[in-house]
């Protein structure tokens, strides 16, 4: 498919970018603790800028300690921070890049545990955060105005192409355009010219001291998705006082922190936002360009945004997490071997723990100080790979990638390992984006693939090979309990992969996350579930930013939950528990965990063969962490 829309140039002011894919900015905690630039956070924009990105745009950076939203994040709040900033241009410029940075200020939004209390245009906390908002005064209020400005100048002295305003996803300049989140009835609130007065004091601000020609952007939420607050005819008529106040290009997303909408996952269509950015682009009347955010993982579907009008310019955030590459590889024809975001906000899910970022695919996400990478072997080595899940291929395509010749044996006659399972409940299907991913590279390195073929300890000896990976992978547990292995009771990973017919009413055992995708399957196919947890609560397994929507959909079903029940046996069709019986049930199904499958690593180790073994055959965990031990093994041949 063609994507010449996607590659055409495009100004945004006085700049001109080489095409109209740009990375949107995310915070990644890559930097100190006093939001000083790394030599880690250069080398995650560098590898992005690399990888053929129009134009980087930094994660939001604070303006004002008060307004700081993350342990790590960007700070342009004093002058001391200039020389890391202008480090990181002076590097993104050197691999051909452009770089804008973006001005922040978290508002109500804001980390308390950072800033030691929030402040907002009104005493409305916010949901999430859950603090109470100091309400600012006018001449407090006037200062928060100069911090941006002279962030602004210091953008300007640290030599960014261009600056961008964050004034969408309800921080603080979103809260004082927002009715929902202004209740004040001064020059700062009531009205909405008035309730405009902050945002366009701040962008007043900067082109009085950037001039007219420094190219700015202003990022807005089209729509806040709640009763009460912000409609994209709200913005709309908001976007055109922005032109006619000099913002040279509108950055379309949508929500904040309440509706949840932020970073959209599989559940959302692509492009989740592409309609309200072509109302903004109706509403001012095609005047300066308009990017759009949010699920737009491919390039054919990027270029298909921008050829219809819709928008000028697209961001591809997380998909640049997941391969910095995105842009090159489209723009040479290797579309197929991107490495494509699987929506799974997994990186949202570390980033609001606190932690650095990182891909559930891509093991260099924040890494990229760490390896020397694309890099060629010094000898070229025989390397044997046992298992073809996420861990073996990986391990196998980074071997080879290095130049090695590398073999790998597969059980079965499918490679993903339990990927493959891990796509059948509801909303999953975007998961198996990994596994085509794996398979696509292994084919283009050239990895001879031996499928339906089990090996053993003496097979691997007489191969003579250099290094030995082993991936054998896990196995679903089935505890030793009376009646475990009876006729009524499967595993998850039969269910999930159809092998058996569950009936009509179904228990499932074990309330993490197989349990409950499994649960959400069943409920989906019409299937009366009982989910049984030892625990009193479910989903122990996954962060609080990825709990959440798989809790709230299954609270929508029909799903029986019985919490704190120890099962201690099976009889025929029912669940035995410490505190009663609980039954009939056509199926009982297992989800309590996973053992990894250590018999060929022990003969291995008997035959004193020498070899690595990575993921679930060490312990059963994320596709992360397999992803990023594959790799390290291969990388280390």
């Amino acid at each position: 498919m063609s994507t010449e829309h996607l590659f055409a140039p495009v100004a945004i002011g006085s700049l001109t970018l080489p095409h109209r894919g740009i990375m949107p900015p995310m915070v990644v905690n890559l930097c100190d603790l006093d939001g000083s630039v790394t030599d880690r956070f250069i080398a995650y924009h560098v590898a992005r800028a690399r990888g053929g990105v129009a134009l980087n745009i930094t994660e939001a950076a604070y303006v004002h300690h008060s307004g700081k939203g993350f342990v790590r994040q960007l700070g342009i709040e004093h002058d001391g921070q200039v020389p890391g900033l202008r480090r990181l241009t002076d590097a993104v410029h050197a691999v051909g890049g452009l770089i804008a940075v973006q001005l922040f200020h978290g508002g109500r939004q804001a980390s308390p545990e950072l800033t030691g209390g929030v402040v907002a245009p009104s005493p409305i906390p916010c949901p999430v955060v859950r603090a109470m908002p100091h309400e600012l005064t006018v001449p407090e209020i006037a200062k928060l105005v100069q911090s941006f400005v002279h962030a602004g100048v210091r953008a300007r002295e640290a030599g960014f192409d261009a600056i961008e305003v964050h004034g969408a996803h309800g921080y603080l300049i979103n809260e004082f355009l927002s009715p929902h989140t202004n209740h004040r009835e001064d020059a700062y609130g009531g009205d909405e010219e008035r309730r405009a007065r902050f945002p366009l004091e701040i962008v007043d601000g900067l082109r009085a001291a950037l001039g007219r020609d420094f190219p700015l952007i202003y990022r807005i939420s089209a729509s806040e998705y709640l009763p009460g607050g912000l409609t994209v005819a709200d913005s709309g008529r908001f976007c055109r006082r922005l032109v006619e106040h000099g913002i040279d290009a509108i950055n379309v997303t949508g929500s904040i922190y309440e509706s949840n909408r932020v970073a959209g996952g599989p559940w959302d269509p692509l492009g989740a936002f592409v309609d309200d950015a072509a109302g903004i682009k109706e509403a001012i009347g095609g005047a300066v360009p308009v990017a759009v955010a949010n699920r737009i993982k491919t390039p054919e579907f990027a270029d298909e945004v921008i050829a219809s009008g819709r928008a000028d310019l697209v961001c591809t955030g997380r998909a640049l997490i997941c391969d910095p590459d995105f842009y090159n590889k489209a723009r040479s024809g290797e579309s197929g071997l991107i490495r494509v975001c699987l929506s799974c906000n997994h990186c949202m899910g570390e980033l609001m723990s606190g932690n650095p970022v990182s891909c559930l695919c891509n093991p260099l996400a924040g890494r990229e100080v760490d390896y020397a990478w694309p890099s060629t072997a010094s000898t070229v080595r025989e390397v044997v790979v046992v298992g073809g899940g996420i861990a073996g291929m990986e391990a196998a395509n980074t071997a080879a990638s290095r130049g090695h010749h590398v073999r790998l044996f597969e059980a079965t006659g499918v490679l993903g390992g339990h990927v493959i399972a891990g796509t059948r409940p509801p909303f999953k299907g975007e998961i198996g984006a990994c596994v085509d991913y794996e398979r696509a590279a292994l084919a283009a390195n050239g990895v001879e693939v031996s499928l339906d073929k089990p090996v053993d300890a003496a097979l691997l000896a007489g191969l003579g090979a250099d290094r030995i990976i082993v991936a054998t992978g896990s196995d679903p547990i089935v505890p030793a309990l009376p009646g475990a292995d009876g006729p009524s009771v499967v595993t998850a990973e039969d269910v999930l992969l159809g092998r058996v017919d569950t009936g009509a009413d179904v228990a499932v055992v074990g309330a993490g996350s197989v349990g409950v995708e499994t649960a959400e399957l069943l409920c989906a196919q019409g299937r009366s579930v009982t989910v049984i947890e030892l625990a009193d609560d479910m989903l122990s397994d996954l962060s609080a930013t990825l709990r959440a929507p798989l809790e709230a959909r299954i609270r929508q079903t029909s799903t029986r939950f019985e919490f704190g029940r120890r099962v201690v046996g099976f009889g025929e069709h029912e669940v035995q528990t410490e505190s009663g019986n609980l039954g009939p049930f056509d199926t009982i199904v297992l989800a309590v965990g996973y053992r990894p499958d250590t018999e060929l690593s022990r003969a291995l180790r008997s035959a004193g063969v020498a070899h690595t073994v990575i993921g679930d055959a060490i312990a059963p965990r994320k596709i992360s962490d397999a992803v990023l031990e594959g790799f390290t093994a291969g990388y280390a041949v």
